[in-house]
Formats: structure tokens, C-alpha cells, sequence
């Protein structure tokens, strides 16, 4: 009976343990790490430990660890491999693990001058002089680039006004506190360092330098919505600007068509001067009509001026009020681009001013063309009235009326290639600004990122196996410089002896 009752107990028992839900074994548990570093005063690594967080009661975690100690509890952790696990009483769990690997995501070498002569740090404790600090900090390749590209530094020098003074260092930002300096740069994602900090030093002594890597939260705020009707209508302009252009360039055409003629005409009339007097009326009568519709063309030069003036300030202004957010110099034509030249993330940005400076600059030109034709077309006119007027120089005349049209047909034709760079210009901002909004959000999110690094990678820096980490840190410190004293002994006070103590001594009784 007591045996049958045994075995009932059992199968009860199993079909409770049975029923009980199970979690996949081996799944990692959400946590943060924090990696602790101690460095060398040159930057060198002497350990290295993290520090895991949990919210979790039954926890499991990888990593490669020499020692593992349980900083909130006594329960032990089990450690099987890189596997470790605990089950814990209390709703937040942290446990500190040495690790194996002493590797950081960034090289740190700090380097020390004193009157320029390198030295170590230990032998820089209570010196006096001109003292160099140069830290530099590149990527180490042999660690996952993640960290590098996604995790800023934040690095602090501590000097204490009373052993230091004139601090000199470029690019820092440099606050007191207390009787003291703390010198602070930020290395953004993705990027090395050098630094260079000069001071002068009495008794020399520091604290040791920390080095932060964190992942950086700054919001940029940018309303795209607010000038997308602005870029609308601009792009609108360029489309009816470019469409003007092209007709434009076939008008010139035409008139560089009818000068070729006109100067061949002029050639055969020297040719002809049997029939000169009634060739000079029909060439008096052609002068005329080309000087009224030159004039004619003279009085748009200001409006196309204006307009291609406007124009170009409406895109400064534009480009201007997507950058603001960036805190850049206002852009004008005259200093765009020394500002964007050795700027690749702006090269879209530079090629469309570029576009619309040299179209503003065609303009011009083309304009100015017109009233030099104009001008000449005037001439040309009062020299055929008076030819047909004047018949007795009649050779020089003729003559001059010849080189004054071949000289006409030549400023036709400048106008015209001119023109052509114009319309092809119109045509290079028509094609560069369709998609200008786009590539304006495309630049912004590069350039955030690029800052920022990617917000949402984030993988444990202990071991690939730990997939639910909500965030990895950095914490590291140098050695701190300081004086070391040596205790020196105390000299034996002589013993006052008395009168018969000295009269024993005399013959050696008194020890």
C-alpha cells in the first residue's frame, strides 16, 4: 500500500512540475551594462569590468568574465562557460564581472611634456614647469565598429588652480569649479581625436581623467513643411524660366541667321558700286529697322535683370532657411563658396547656387550684349543716313560700313553662345532643383546621423549572445598624478644623564 501511495506521489508531483510554464532556456535577460575601465595614466588598459542591471528575478547573461561577484544579493551566480545565471529575490539585480578581454572600442594614448622633454607620468608628481598633455583617441579595429560609429566621448581634465595655471587648450570647453578647471571636450560618433593641453605647473598633480562614451540625445527640430511651397514655387520659375530661355535663344538664332546675311549683303555691296546709290538706300532702310527692334529689345534688360536678381536672392533665402537649423553663416553669392567648397555633405546644395549664380551672371551678360548691340545698331544707322546723304567718300564709306557689320555680326555671335550658356544653365538648375526637397531631407538625415550616430543600434558590448540590452555605457578613468611623500624616522633624542650615571660611564659601567 505504501508503495502504491509512493508512486501516485510521484506522477502527481511530475505532472505538476509538468504544467508549470517554461521560459526557452538560454534566452537572455533585458538588461544595461555599464563598462567600467581603469586606465594607465598613458591610456594603456589595466582592467576593465561591467557592471549588469537587471529587472528580472530569474536572469540569464553571457560573457566572458575571470571573476563575477553579486553586488546586490548573496545568492551565488552560476557560471557554466560564458553562461551565467541566478535566480533572485529581489525586482533589481546588478553583478559586476571582470572580463577576459581587455579591449576598448577607441585606442587612448595620452602622452606627457615637461619644458619639452617627454616623461612618464609617475616620475611628473611634484614637478614644476611648462607641462604638454596630449591625448589622442582613434578607433581600435580588432573591437565591433558599432561603438566607434554610434558612441560620442565625453572627456574631463581636472587641474587644480594651485598647481596649475594658463591653461591653453584649443576646441575645449573649460568651466571652473570650485578651486578648480575641468577641461571638457566631446568626440561626436564616428570620429578620432587629438588633443593638446598646455599649462604651467607648480608641484605638479591631477586627478585622474575620465572618459565617457555614451550614445547622444540631442533633438534636432526641423520643419521641412514650412518652405515646401516656397521650393514649389521656385522650381515653378525655374521650369518657366528655362521655357523662356529656350525661345529666347532661338530668337537670338534668327537674328544671328539675318546678321550673316546682312554682312554677306554688305560684301557684295562693295562689290557693286555701279549700283551703290541704290544699294546704300536699302541698306539705310535695313539699319533702321534693326536699330528700332533692337531698341525695342533694350527695354526688357531691366526687368530680366530684376527678375534673375530676384531670383537668385529668393534661392539664397531658401537654402538660407533650410540650413538655419545648422547655425551656418548667411550664404550670399559673395561667400557661398569659400563656405561650402570643402563640404561634401553640401556639394548638392553648392551646385545649385552655383547654378543660379552662373545664371544670374548669363544675364547679365546677355543684357548687357543687347544694349552693346543696340549701341551698335545706332551707329550703324546714323552711318547709313549719312552715307545716303554723303556720296563722295564714297569708298571709305563703304568700306568702314563693311567693318562695322562684320564687327556687328561678331557681337551677335557672342551673344548668342552667350545665350546658349545661358539656356544651358537654366536647363542644369531646372533638371538639379526637381527633386530639391528630397535631397534637402536626404543631406539632413545624413548629416543627423553623422552627428548623432544611429540611435536605434544598440548591442551588448560584453557578448553577441545578449540580445535584449537597452543600453551599453562607458566609464573610464586614468590613474590619478600625485605626490608621493616618504615617511622619514624619527632621530633618538639624547638621554640627559645624570651626574653618577656619568661618572659610571666613565669606567664603562653604564650601559
Amino acid at each position: 500500500m505504501k508503495k502504491i501511495f509512493s508512486y501516485a506521489l510521484v506522477l502527481t508531483l511530475l505532472l505538476a512540475i509538468l504544467a508549470l510554464p517554461t521560459v526557452a532556456e538560454g534566452t537572455p535577460t533585458p538588461k544595461d551594462e555599464v563598462v567600467y575601465g581603469l586606465l594607465n595614466a598613458d591610456g594603456s588598459i589595466q582592467n576593465m569590468y561591467v557592471v549588469n542591471g537587471f529587472r528580472d528575478k530569474n536572469i540569464t547573461d553571457y560573457g566572458d568574465y575571470s571573476y563575477l561577484q553579486n553586488m546586490t544579493s548573496t545568492e551565488k551566480l552560476s557560471q557554466m562557460g560564458d553562461k551565467i545565471t541566478i535566480h533572485s529575490n529581489s525586482d533589481t539585480f546588478y553583478y559586476e564581472g571582470i572580463l577576459q578581454t581587455k579591449e576598448l572600442p577607441w585606442n587612448i594614448s595620452i602622452h606627457y611634456m615637461l619644458d619639452g622633454k617627454k616623461m612618464d607620468a609617475k616620475d611628473l608628481a611634484g614637478k614644476s614647469g611648462q607641462l604638454g598633455l596630449d591625448i589622442s583617441i582613434t578607433q581600435n579595429q580588432t573591437v565591433n565598429s558599432t561603438f566607434f560609429k554610434n558612441y560620442a566621448l565625453q572627456l574631463a581634465v581636472t587641474l587644480d588652480n594651485k598647481y596649475c595655471s594658463d591653461i591653453n587648450a584649443e576646441n575645449a570647453t573649460i568651466v571652473n569649479a570650485g578651486s578648480k578647471k575641468q577641461v571638457s571636450y566631446i568626440v561626436l560618433p564616428g570620429n578620432g581625436a587629438h588633443i593638446h593641453i598646455a599649462c604651467k605647473v607648480n608641484d605638479f598633480r591631477m586627478e585622474p581623467i575620465t572618459i565617457n562614451g555614451i550614445k547622444l540625445a540631442l533633438h534636432f527640430s526641423f520643419d521641412s513643411v514650412s518652405f515646401t511651397d516656397q521650393l514649389g514655387e521656385l522650381t515653378a520659375a525655374i521650369e518657366q524660366l528655362d521655357s523662356g530661355a529656350g525661345g529666347l535663344l532661338d530668337g537670338i538664332f534668327q537674328l544671328k541667321s539675318g546678321m550673316g546675311k546682312y554682312v554677306d549683303g554688305v560684301n557684295k555691296f562693295t562689290k557693286a558700286l555701279p549700283a551703290l546709290r541704290e544699294g546704300i538706300k536699302q541698306v539705310d532702310s535695313g539699319t533702321t529697322e534693326l536699330k528700332n527692334g533692337l531698341h525695342a529689345l533694350t527695354q526688357q534688360n531691366e526687368p530680366l535683370v530684376n527678375g534673375a536678381l530676384a531670383l537668385q536672392k529668393s534661392t539664397f533665402d531658401s537654402v538660407n532657411a533650410q540650413l538655419a537649423p545648422m547655425h551656418l553663416p548667411l550664404l550670399t553669392p559673395e561667400n557661398y563658396s569659400q563656405l561650402l567648397d570643402n563640404t561634401p555633405s553640401f556639394a548638392a546644395v553648392k551646385q545649385q547656387l552655383d547654378s543660379m549664380v552662373q545664371f544670374t551672371q548669363g544675364m547679365i551678360a546677355y543684357t548687357s550684349g543687347v544694349a552693346e548691340l543696340s549701341n551698335g545698331a545706332a551707329t550703324l544707322c546714323e552711318g547709313t543716313s549719312k552715307l545716303a546723304e554723303n556720296m563722295s567718300p564714297i569708298i571709305t564709306a563703304v568700306n568702314g560700313l563693311y567693318d562695322a557689320a562684320v564687327e556687328l555680326n561678331s557681337a551677335v555671335k557672342r551673344l548668342y553662345d552667350g545665350l546658349a550658356q545661358y539656356k544651358k544653365g537654366t536647363l542644369q538648375l531646372k533638371n538639379e532643383t526637381d527633386n530639391i526637397e528630397e535631397e534637402i531631407e536626404k543631406k539632413i538625415d545624413e548629416m543627423r546621423l553623422e552627428i548623432l550616430g544611429n540611435p536605434n543600434e544598440i548591442i551588448s558590448f560584453v557578448s553577441e549572445k545578449n540580445t535584449n540590452v537597452n543600453s551599453v555605457q562607458f566609464v573610464l578613468k586614468t590613474e590619478e598624478i600625485k605626490a608621493v611623500y616618504v615617511d622619514r624616522p624619527e632621530l633618538a633624542q639624547p638621554v640627559k644623564l645624570t651626574f653618577w650615571q656619568k661618572l659610571l660611564k666613565l669606567f664603562g659601567l653604564y650601559p
